[in-house]
C-alpha cells in the first residue's frame, strides 16, 4: 500500500533570508509522500522569488493579504489534500527523519494528534528540549502543554478542519489550539527532539502586551482552566508574574497592573499570599 499523503503547511511573513532552509528541511524528509504548502502572509520581501527558485513539484506557493500566522495556517489547511497535516515554521529546521518517525508512531498508537519535542540552543551553547515536563505517551489537559509548538505537530486532517486556529489570539495560538483539541481527540507525545527551534528577530516572545491580551482571551474561551488543568493554570501564573516584572522594568506600571488583575482569575488568593510573604521576609520576596 502507498504511504498516506502528508500535507505540510508553512506560514511565512518577510522571512526570505531563512525560509529556504525551512522549505528544504521538509522536501529532504525521508518520508517522501508529501506536499508542501507555503502560505505567504503578505510578505513585502522576495519570498515569492525564493520559492520560485526551488524546483520541486511538491512545493506549492500561495499568497494572501496579511492576516497573521493563524489565518495562514487555516488557509493552508483548506488547500491541503493529505490525509495527514503537519505544520512547520518558516525559520525552524526539521530533522530528516521527523515525518517518518512521527508517521510510524502515529500508526502504532492510532492517536489523532502526535507532537515531538523541539531543541533550542541557548546563548551559552546549551541545548534545551521543550516541552520539559511531558514524556512519551498520551497527553491530556492534566499535562502542562505550554511549549508544544505547531512545528512539532502531525495531525489527522479532520482534526484541524474541525478545530481551526483562533485568528483572534495574539499569542499562544499553538497552545490554545492544542488545549481545545486535547479535550476532543487523542493526543500523544513522541519523546524525541526532531525540530531545531530558532528565535527570529520578529519573535513576540517578549511582547508583554500580546501576552496579557492572549491570557485574557484564553480565560474568556476556557473559564474552567483552573479546574480542568491546574498545571496549565500555574504556568499561566508564571507568565503573568514575568509580565508584571517585565512591564515594571520597562517603566510601564499600567501594563503591570493589567497583568496583576489577571492573577486572581488563574490563582485565587495569590496576590494576598505574595503580599503576606513580602511582609514576612521583604528581602526574599523581591
Amino acid at each position: 500500500m502507498a504511504a498516506p499523503l502528508v500535507s505540510v503547511v508553512i506560514p511565512t511573513y518577510n522571512r526570505a533570508a531563512v525560509v529556504e532552509q525551512a522549505i528544504r528541511s521538509v522536501l529532504d524528509q525521508t518520508y517522501g509522500n508529501l506536499e508542501l504548502i507555503l502560505v505567504d502572509d503578505g510578505s513585502t520581501d522576495n519570498t515569492r522569488d525564493v520559492a520560485a527558485a526551488i524546483d520541486d513539484p511538491r512545493l506549492r506557493y500561495v499568497y494572501q493579504e496579511n492576516a497573521g500566522a493563524c489565518a495562514a495556517r487555516n488557509h493552508g489547511v483548506a488547500l491541503a489534500k493529505g490525509e495527514f497535516i503537519a505544520f512547520h515554521d518558516s525559520d525552524d529546521i526539521w530533522c530528516k527523519e521527523k515525518l517518518e518517525k512521527q508517521m510510524e508512531a502515529m500508526e502504532k498508537s492510532a492517536c489523532d494528534v502526535l507532537f515531538c519535542k523541539l531543541a533550542m540552543k541557548t546563548r551559552e551553547g546549551e541545548t534545551v528540549v521543550y516541552p520539559k515536563y511531558i514524556g512519551q505517551g498520551p497527553v491530556s489537559r492534566q499535562n502542562d502543554i505550554f511549549g508544544v509548538g505547531t512545528q512539532t505537530v502531525l495531525t489527522r486532517a479532520e482534526v484541524c478542519r474541525e478545530e481551526r486556529f483562533d485568528e483572534a489570539m495574539p499569542r499562544y495560538q499553538d497552545f490554545e489550539w492544542l488545549y481545545r483539541v486535547s479535550g476532543r481527540y487523542a493526543v500523544e507525545c513522541l519523546d524525541e527532539p526532531l525540530v531545531e527551534y530558532r528565535i527570529g528577530q520578529d519573535s513576540i516572545s517578549t511582547n508583554y502586551g500580546k501576552m496579557e491580551a492572549a491570557l485574557r482571551l484564553f480565560l474568556q474561551k476556557h473559564p474552567g482552566v483552573r479546574r480542568e488543568s491546574p498545571l496549565v493554570s500555574m504556568h499561566a501564573v508564571r507568565n503573568l508574574l514575568e509580565g508584571i516584572r517585565g512591564s515594571a522594568k520597562a517603566g510601564k506600571p499600567r501594563d503591570a497592573v493589567q497583568f496583576a488583575g489577571l492573577l486572581p482569575r488563574y490563582y485565587p488568593g495569590l496576590i494576598r499570599y505574595l503580599a503576606a510573604k513580602r511582609r514576612m521576609n521583604p528581602s526574599k520576596a523581591r
